[in-house]
């Protein structure tokens, strides 16, 4: 066994050697010959140990027989419908191929971009109808995923050496940066960057490695955290001087993620705004079949493209939503959400890795087994931030006050619409929950989306009906709360759920102010979420100051149901409630010591969405029909 070990070693070097001229199909079997058991020593559960968990292997990879590892590591045909591809909608002549082989994105306007020749329609190219080439890019897709699964050992120990960190340290990071971090906005296509971790592709680099260890180590040990930052931003110095390229965007928006968790709200723009940037300079908006003639396209390229423009366009309404600023990433794909590689979709999602971190309440025997649903999870949260995009553009923005009840409407169709079609395996009924809370991911999903009601309607909220609206999503979200506190606790809780609890609790204020105030049992939940999640989250330190300074005003007397319009519109002050985004605060924010875990910054001029907007907006045609 160690003889094939070090043979597969070799053909990985010979490999690293040869550039972009490998040949897919004599490494496919090396790549058999060297793992396909010689003897019953090296059986099914040698392998299975040698994989990390959540890795997507199923019992039928982990077969035996020398002639079926063969024939599933043989890659279907590649679908003619990747390799050749027809303009649609003239998306792609705004696409080019520089000198070093780099697509880049320009604009008509351009002095700079000429035009590709892009080939005639062909019967070879693939219309989004045309079911048959779908099915064999999926199982294309699929099967160079399970191969992947064959490279991560190697790419394990290859790393390490690179690193100086040991193998056993590596491999616990990866394992926890795929579970608990990667499936809220899928940064990265793992099968693709384990596969260059061996091989030196181009979807691995060093600095991407770097951020998502030192991104999931604040689930390990917080000292790997610190080095490993170092670093990363060592090496992010050397990267920002090539072209853009999409490991560097996939590690700048991990790091602005990090650093917002972390309060540096400036490094977290900052990053997020330099990974937009590069996403557009590669113009990754452009994703659909109609790219697939520049240089040849495989589905992997597509499918990698496909999903980082998505996970670009759900972090920037993330991070707008904190911050209180427009979203910078609008263009949208003229393609629909849909990502090719569901393989992820049925992978086991398991809180425990080998000496079980102290994630979960529960004894590894009490959690059932749960799929992971990743890939219609990050699909239907994708279009959940499309309709975010409009909320904050429509109702928040100080550009824009040309508020109708039709465009109210409109939104509140388009959000009961999604949650309607969301699959029900991701629908979670805050009347009929389980006892065992399923993975974080999927609890955070259906708290977006009652947060994303009560943004909606909050502008709204002197309307007694509306007011309700806010209130029944905010006990929604407690109820799902308590099942996710049961089972994993609120110390691992993310920044988009800090934000998510934030606005449920500002929903919730004017009713706790008038019932026991901090006492109140909604409220309680709220704090006690927000306070423990301090710890690896200190960026809600802020919104829980904002919540506990809102409580101390004085109450404002609710109208009654029946009073008119125009008394309903009078309540509406700027103490009335919480502000909507919590880094801008109008109230008062000199009483506030922002230098403790926002590194000094100060109230800006950049924002430019309202904590108030209804303040702005003349309510009395748009309440009046509302309802009852």
């Amino acid at each position: 066994m160690a003889r094939k070990l070090q043979e597969a070693e070799e053909t990985i070097e010979r490999l690293q050697g040869g550039g972009s001229s490998i040949n897919h199909q004599n490494l496919r079997a090396s790549i058999a010959e060297s793992v396909a058991p010689a003897s019953s020593s090296f059986s099914a559960e040698d392998l299975s140990t040698r994989v990390p968990l959540s890795s997507g292997l199923e019992p039928a990879v982990l077969e035996t027989s020398p002639t079926t590892h063969q024939s599933r590591l043989q890659d279907p045909p590649r679908p003619a419908a990747a390799i050749k591809g027809t303009p649609q909608d003239g998306l792609a002549i705004d696409l080019s191929v520089d000198e070093h082989g780099k697509i880049c994105y320009y604009g008509p306007t351009s002095a700079v971009h000429e035009p590709l020749g892009l080939a005639s329609p062909s019967t070879n190219s693939m219309s989004r109808g045309d079911g048959s080439k779908r099915t064999d890019i999926r199982a294309y897709l699929v099967s160079r995923a399970r191969e992947s699964t064959i490279w991560e050992e190697f790419a394990l120990g290859n790393a390490s050496l690179q690193l100086g960190l040991p193998r056993q340290v590596m491999a616990k990071l990866l394992h926890l940066h795929w579970t608990w971090v990667a499936p809220m906005f899928m940064w990265v296509y793992r099968p693709a960057f384990m596969r260059d971790m061996t091989t030196g592709g181009r979807y691995y680099s060093e600095l991407l490695l770097l951020v998502l260890c030192a991104h999931a180590s604040k689930y390990y040990d917080s000292n790997h955290a610190q080095l490993l930052f170092s670093r990363v931003r060592f090496l992010l110095g050397d990267e920002i001087q090539k072209p853009s390229s999409i490991p560097t965007i996939q590690a700048l928006l991990q790091l602005s993620a990090r650093e917002l968790a972390q309060g540096a709200i400036s490094q977290a723009w900052l990053y997020s705004g330099m990974a937009f940037r590069m996403s557009a300079d590669l113009g990754l908006q452009h994703n659909g079949p109609d790219i697939a003639d520049l240089k040849g396209l495989d589905p992997v390229d597509l499918e990698i493209r496909k999903r980082l423009f998505w996970s670009c366009y759900f972090w920037d309404k993330a991070i707008s939503l904190y911050t209180g600023r427009l979203p910078a990433v609008t263009e949208l794909p003229q393609s629909p959400i849909d990502f090719m590689d569901d393989s992820a979709e049925s992978d086991v999602w398991s809180p425990y890795y080998e000496d079980t971190s102290p994630l979960t309440r529960l004894a590894p025997s009490q959690y059932p087994v749960m799929k992971s649903h990743a890939v219609s999870c990050f699909a239907n949260s994708c279009k959940l931030s499309v309709i975010i995009n409009d909320i904050i553009v429509q109702l928040y923005s100080k550009r824009s006050r040309a508020i109708t009840e039709s465009s109210l409407n409109d939104i509140k169709a388009r959000l009961e619409t999604w949650r309607a079609e969301s699959p029900v395996h991701l629908r979670y009924d805050p009347e009929y929950l389980p006892n065992i809370c399923p993975p974080p991911h999927i609890i955070s999903q259906n708290l977006l989306y009652f947060t994303t009601i009560i943004l909606a309607h909050r502008p709204f909220w002197s309307a007694p009906a509306y007011y309700q609206v806010c209130m029944s999503a905010a006990l929604s979200m407690e109820k799902l709360l308590l099942m996710l506190e049961s089972t994993f606790g609120f110390e691992n809780i993310t920044y988009l759920m800090g934000y998510c609890i934030y606005t449920g609790a500002s929903a919730v204020l004017e009713d706790a102010k008038n019932n026991d105030g901090a006492t109140h049992p909604t409220m309680q939940t709220f704090l006690r979420a927000l306070n423990r999640g301090m710890a690896k989250c200190p960026l809600l330190e802020r919104s829980l100051h904002i919540i506990i300074k809102g409580l101390k005003r004085t109450p404002v007397q609710r109208p009654a149901p029946d009073q008119s319009l125009s008394d309903n519109t009078a309540t509406a002050t700027m103490n009335s409630y919480i502000p909507a985004f919590p880094y801008l605060d109008p109230v008062s924010p000199n009483d506030f010591d922002m230098d403790a875990y926002l590194n000094s910054m100060s109230m800006d001029a950049m924002a430019s969405l309202d904590c108030y907007p209804e303040l702005q907006i003349d309510l009395d045609e748009m309440m009046r029909h509302a309802p009852a």
